[in-house]
């Protein structure tokens, strides 16, 4: 009869940890710099970074100088070019923060800065991976 008592907690102890454990994702998300078409190529004009991650949604910061404050556009796109976000700025100093839902299925997005006249235009590819941890720890008492 104690044995089984015993057993039956171990079993809802490490059933109940697995699920916790499952519920716990880490999401690591890298930007490179694909391709890049700029009249002045000495002076840094786009950058997005990956800011963090939490309640399963990934945030990203998006900066451009705009030094003529002309039009330009914002695109995010998923891993099948599908458009998931689309704005035209004309902001000088343009700096704003997405977020995304951190979908286990989502593995890329891309951030595409253009200008409206083709000048300049600068193309980000992120690399979603989604990791699962689980710790699991049975002590016989």
């Amino acid at each position: 009869m104690k044995n089984q008592t015993l057993n039956t907690i171990a079993k809802r102890f490490f059933l109940g940890n697995l699920v916790a454990a499952l519920l716990i994702l880490s999401a690591n998300a890298t930007t490179v710099n694909n391709k890049s078409w700029d009249i002045d190529p000495t002076g840094k004009k786009a950058d997005v970074k990956f800011v963090g991650s939490a309640s399963e949604n990934l945030f990203f910061n998006v900066k451009y100088t705009n030094e003529t404050g002309a039009n330009f556009k914002v695109f995010v796109l998923d891993e099948n070019g599908e458009t998931l976000f689309q704005e035209r700025y004309n902001t000088k100093n343009f700096d704003k923060k997405f977020m995304f839902p951190g979908n286990p299925d989502v593995n890329k997005l891309t951030f595409l800065i253009q200008s409206d006249k083709g000048l300049f235009k600068e193309i980000f590819d992120v690399k979603v991976i989604t990791r699962v941890v689980a710790e699991v720890s049975v002590k016989k008492g």
